[in-house]
């Protein structure tokens, strides 16, 4: 119930915004001059609860961050009676963690956050409004594949080289009930733990959660489907590295 409450509030949020006169700041405008929080322990500990593996002790939380983007999907069989085939994601990649660090409602915020990102996603000056209202506007990077390997990449924070994970699946559970169904039938993707088994990451992260999800699924078969299609999705990333590593901002 909290989280509905908290969700009415931030759009609320967005609804002051969009009366006002005054200019909002786009958030493209803080790309390579932003540093994040260094210390997200305190932020850690209100991480979502799932019965996916936990964080390793030798790591720490380094980033919490809003993906909007699309999970992608191919019919390029000519059966439309099989299942659609996953191609990946894009996302851009908006930094939450540092205003939830300071906030103290942030342990009621955080289910509600994916949910109202993902309601406003098709109205770009709302879902701008609404972000910066919250402290959420600063977009840090990219989420991507190259070939089957996801990749975060937090290419506009202001550190060089930028911290990229390059990682893979290691372990997947249905995201819970209370997670928002997005506009489709086929509903909200799956939970996810990734994890570098490949040491080529760089930047101090190399575990990467897929939690709090909204839309994004396939539908169960290619029935009226195009050969390549995209399906709206959100999530939040809770971006975890070795505890000794540099910080945003630290020579």
């Amino acid at each position: 119930m909290l989280s509905f409450i908290f969700t009415a509030v931030i759009a609320a949020f967005a609804l002051i915004a969009s009366a006002s006169n005054t200019p909002l700041v786009s958030p493209q405008s803080s790309k390579q001059v932003y540093c994040s929080a260094n210390n997200l322990n305190k932020l850690a500990e209100l991480m979502p609860k799932s019965t996916l593996p936990l964080p390793s002790a030798s790591l720490e939380l380094k980033y919490v961050l809003l993906g909007i983007g699309t999970q992608n999907y191919t019919c390029n069989t000519g059966d439309e009676s099989t299942t659609p085939g996953t191609t990946g994601a894009v996302a851009q990649l908006y930094d939450i963690g540092t205003s939830l660090n300071s906030d103290r409602l942030a342990q009621w915020k955080i289910s509600s956050i994916s949910c109202l990102a993902f309601s406003l996603r098709s109205m770009p000056r709302q879902l701008d409004q609404t972000l910066q209202s919250q402290g959420f506007q600063h977009i840090v990077g990219h989420h991507f594949f190259s070939v089957d390997t996801p990749i975060f990449a937090l290419d506009q924070l202001a550190e060089r080289p930028y911290p990229v994970a390059h990682v893979s699946k290691q372990g997947e559970i249905d995201a819970p009930r209370s997670c928002c169904p997005g506009d489709q039938a086929a509903g909200v993707i799956k939970w996810l733990y990734l994890q570098d088994t490949t040491g080529i990451s760089r930047g101090g992260i190399d575990t990467v959660y897929r939690i709090e999800t909204a839309g994004g699924n396939k539908p169960s078969t290619c029935k009226g489907q195009k050969s390549h299609f995209e399906v709206a999705y959100t999530a939040q990333y809770w971006v975890f590295g070795p505890k000794k590593s540099v910080y945003c901002g630290q020579a």
